[in-house]
């Protein structure tokens, strides 16, 4: 026993050496333990262990082996997911921000919703794969839960969707933008498209947003729409005029003025379901999907195939690759439902051996061979081969390796079988009636609801505009009171009756888009950025041919591809 009372001065310093022997001696054992610990891991297949689900999804290395122990608990993910509470009543319950919910601007909003309840009913069922991962995500970051919506209002939960000013996947991420937070994109793969890839980013995104407006999330929201900058430029604006800085009273464009309302009314709306009568489809409050590490490339048809699924089923899982193969440079990793994950790992380790997964040969150029020749050996075209290397010429060094695909498989009759494929989910062109004679008031004849205001550009002439809107130069003249193809001058107005025909017209449909023409592009070129067809674009734009212009605005039909 340590006498205090007797020696102050001794017994405390005794004590001291006293505590850091058993310092020492908890040290010792922790250490002890911790070595014990390594070396019965180092006995076990560590690859064969999931990450836990605080991540919201499974995570499986390459090359492991589900043992009884892990095939259990797969077997509990799922009835645990079965039997799960409803994400949605869960949401609601975490959602922090203030709704305003009586605001004239969100109630505008909410009546948008309302009257377009289909709309909600599409993206809540396109959500439910991705929910809890991408909230689970969120609340690991301490965002408010209204986030987990956002995807709903910049593209409806379709990873699919690029925007006219190419923004692409479920958070409309600019190439920019993702490649400054880790995103890859290349011919292969666009990593804004694959959910869990472009999920990271754009939260680690809004948290900076979230700092960088001291946990002002109206004003972070908004940024994440227009940028930061614009979004400080309005601020700094209303703080020379006098003017409040809050969300509501800036300057902003109108387009971010709708956003924030909008991102609310959606959260008021699932937050009094009752109220709104709106019932979203179940969605269980645990981990649906698991995220596997195959180690290499492999063709998604024999994947699908692995797995149980169809392919359209597992690139709705996997929306960033490109092609029906997977990038030979990684991301080597797959998205599959939990329920599948058994099959895929048993198919995969026992019948598809590495060098099987996949159909392309590599070849290694020769003296005196051509992009052409080579394209010519292997049945497909210079472009394809091209891209799939990432040349940046039709130059190839003699002594180098590049990849082909193999004769009589996938890529060269993919391409062709694709044409016919997605010609038939294209919207059917209807025989177009003849145009009716416009009536005038007095000969002068007045717009109408669904005509269009066209810029006369330099090159135009009347037969040129008419045919580009499929109206008669006839109808043209007398819309806009001309005489003769000599009064039409560059920079003037025309007035296009296209309201004869706005019926007949291809209607755009949820998950289209409206892309603007720039220099340089082509309708093919267009064509291969949204995964569509020519004639497809064709079609859905009543072009007679592939003519196009910088400035000119087209449907791309991409809902027949999600």
């Amino acid at each position: 026993m340590i006498d205090f009372e007797c020696h102050p001065e001794k017994s405390l310093t005794t004590n001291f050496k006293f505590i850091l022997v058993i310092m020492r001696m908890i040290l010792s054992f922790s250490k002890m333990l911790a070595l014990m610990i390594s070396i019965c891991f180092a006995f076990l297949p560590i690859a064969s262990i999931a990450i836990p689900n605080v991540e919201g999804i499974q995570v499986f290395h390459k090359n492991f082996h589900l043992d009884e122990e892990r095939t259990q608990s797969l077997s509990d993910d799922i009835d645990r997911y079965d039997n799960a509470d409803n994400m949605w009543e869960v949401l609601r319950s975490e959602f922090t921000l203030p709704h305003y919910e009586e605001n004239v601007q969100v109630q505008e909003q909410i009546r948008w919703f309302l009257n377009n309840r289909d709309f909600l009913q599409r993206s809540a069922a396109r959500a439910a794969p991705y929910l809890y991962y991408i909230s689970q995500q969120v609340r690991k970051r301490h965002l408010p839960a209204e986030v987990v919506l956002l995807p709903m209002i910049e593209s409806a939960y379709n990873p699919f969707v690029y925007s006219s000013v190419g923004a692409g996947g479920i958070w409309q991420m600019m190439p920019d933008t993702a490649t400054g937070y880790g995103v890859k994109q290349n011919w292969w793969y666009d990593g804004r498209r694959d959910v869990i890839a472009s999920t990271k980013a754009a939260l680690d995104y809004l948290v900076y947003l979230g700092g960088f407006f001291d946990g002002n999330w109206l004003l972070a929201i908004a940024a994440y729409n227009t940028g930061e900058g614009n979004v400080l430029a309005a601020i700094r604006k209303n703080v020379r005029d006098g003017r409040n800085t809050d969300f509501w009273s800036l300057p902003v464009a109108q387009q971010t003025k709708d956003y924030v309302p909008r991102l609310l009314a959606l959260a008021c709306i699932i937050a009094n379901a009752e109220k709104y009568n709106i019932d979203f489809p179940s969605v269980g409050n645990a981990p649906y999907l698991a995220q596997v590490d195959i180690g290499g490339q492999i063709d998604l048809k024999h994947a699908a195939y692995l797995a149980g699924l169809s392919l359209k089923e597992l690139k709705q899982l996997n929306p960033g690759y490109n092609h029906t193969t997977t990038d030979p440079g990684g991301p080597f990793k797959l998205v599959l439902p939990i329920q599948n994950i058994k099959q895929f790992t048993e198919n995969l380790m026992w019948s598809s051996p590495t060098n099987e997964r996949v159909r392309w040969n590599q070849y290694k150029v020769k003296s005196g061979d051509t992009l052409a020749a080579i394209a010519k050996k292997f049945k497909t075209t210079p472009s394809i081969v091209q891209r799939m290397n990432s040349l940046s010429s039709n130059t190839v060094k003699p002594g180098a390796t590049i990849i082909v695909p193999e004769r009589k498989t996938e890529i060269s009759r993919d391409i062709v079988a694709s044409e016919k494929i997605y010609a038939r989910f294209s919207p059917k062109r209807k025989k177009r009636p003849a145009t009716t004679e416009l009536v005038t008031n007095h000969g002068k004849y007045e717009i109408k609801p669904g005509d269009t205001l066209y810029m006369v550009r330099r090159g135009d002439n009347l037969e040129k505009i008419a045919n580009k809107f499929h109206i008669s130069t006839k109808t043209l003249m007398t819309a806009n009171n001309i005489k003769s193809q000599r009064n039409l001058a560059v920079g003037a107005q025309l007035i296009i009756p296209t309201h004869h025909n706005k019926k007949e017209e291809y209607q755009l449909a949820p998950g289209d888009t409206i892309y603007m023409v720039r220099n340089g592009d082509s309708v093919d070129a267009i064509a291969d950025k949204f995964n569509t067809t020519s004639p497809a674009i064709r079609l859905a734009n009543l072009m007679p041919n592939n003519d196009i212009r910088a400035g000119d605005r087209l449907v791309i039909p991409t809902h027949a591809y999600t």
